[in-house]
Order: C-alpha cells, then sequence, then structure tokens
C-alpha cells in the first residue's frame, strides 16, 4: 500500500511541475501569440462541413501559437478537401480525381466559380517537401512563420471566395449557394469562429 502512495505521490509532483512548466511558457510567449492572431483577417463564418470547417479553424490556431509547419501541412489539407468539395458540389461526379493539381485545372477548365486556382496552388506550393519533410523545407523559425502566414492568409483568402456571403436583414444572403448546407428547415448550417 505505500508503494501505491510513493506512486501517487510522484504523479502529483509531476502534474504540478508539468503545469508549472506550461504556465510558464503561455505567460512568456502569450505577446506573440497575440500579436500573431490579429495578423489574421479570417471570416468568421463559414459552412459546417465536414471535415475541412473545424480543421480550418485549426490552423488559426497552430499559426497563433507558433506550430508553423503544422499549420503549413493542415493549410494544405484543407485546400486539398475544399478542392475535392468544390468538384462534389459542382457534380462532377466519377470525374474527381485523386490528384489535386488534376481537380484544381478541371474546375478552372469548367469555368466553376469562384475561381480560386491561383489561391488553392499557392496554399499547395511545397507540399510534397512538407508532407515528405525533404532537406528542401526550411527550419529557420522566421522562414516557416512567414510561409505559414502567407498559407493561412491564402487558405482565408479562398474560404471568403467560395463562401462568401453578405448579412441582409440579421441574415447570411450566400453568394455561392451550393456551397453552403442547408437544415430541413431553410436554416443555414453555420461554422463560427469568433474566439481565439
Amino acid at each position: 500500500m505505500a508503494k501505491m502512495d510513493e506512486e501517487e505521490m510522484r504523479k502529483a509532483i509531476r502534474h504540478a511541475e508539468l503545469e508549472h512548466t506550461l504556465k510558464a511558457d503561455c505567460i512568456s510567449t502569450i505577446s506573440d501569440r497575440v500579436t500573431r492572431y490579429l495578423e489574421l483577417n479570417f471570416t468568421e463564418v463559414i459552412p459546417n462541413e465536414q471535415p475541412f470547417a473545424p480543421v480550418s479553424a485549426e490552423c488559426i490556431f497552430l499559426y497563433r501559437d507558433g506550430y508553423f509547419f503544422a499549420c503549413i501541412a493542415l493549410c494544405q489539407a484543407v485546400a486539398e478537401a475544399l478542392v475535392r468539395f468544390m468538384c462534389e458540389r459542382s457534380k462532377f461526379g466519377a470525374s474527381i480525381s485523386q490528384d489535386f493539381e488534376e481537380n484544381v485545372e478541371k474546375l478552372r477548365k469548367r469555368n466553376i466559380k469562384p475561381d480560386c486556382s491561383k489561391l488553392v496552388k499557392e496554399i499547395w506550393e511545397g507540399r510534397h517537401d512538407y508532407h515528405h519533410l525533404t532537406l528542401k523545407v526550411p527550419t529557420d523559425r522566421k522562414k516557416l512563420q512567414a510561409i505559414a502566414k502567407s498559407k493561412i492568409i491564402a487558405l482565408h483568402d479562398v474560404e471568403s471566395k467560395v463562401f462568401a456571403f453578405e448579412w441582409v436583414g440579421g441574415t447570411i444572403k450566400t453568394k455561392y449557394p451550393k456551397y453552403w448546407p442547408a437544415t430541413n428547415n431553410g436554416l443555414l448550417n453555420v461554422f463560427l469562429r469568433f474566439e481565439p
């Protein structure tokens, strides 16, 4: 029984030490996190579509908290999901490819609106290097931050075009309704990104 108490005590001490370390880390980086968060001008309302709506919000938090590798990779995954989603909602059926670049080209050739091909290609740039962690991937934090920032800004530009809307009398009027899911009673199912 005494041995169990010692084990529990070690766990409690380890827990307290880790909590202290994490608090100190959070406090020492809070100013940088706030600055990074305020650098972003993202749309606060997007369709509540799985899997990309909550994952897109996570891109913001990764950038805010300084996880630049993860932010870059996740922005690229969300861009891929958005392109596939646009193909699905544009009724491409069996012609939807597993190849991202092929789908982007199909959207462009079929004149599917909005045309976000430049932006998604910007997000996709270097995707294989980040996915496979080749030697081309920079390790300098300032370079990584700049790349992550450019990719997340491009991602939010894509989202603001694809999910364009305006407020009309307290309701949302969508520019491209096919990209917005509606509930049975005709209301839009939205994902809100209001908190940091």
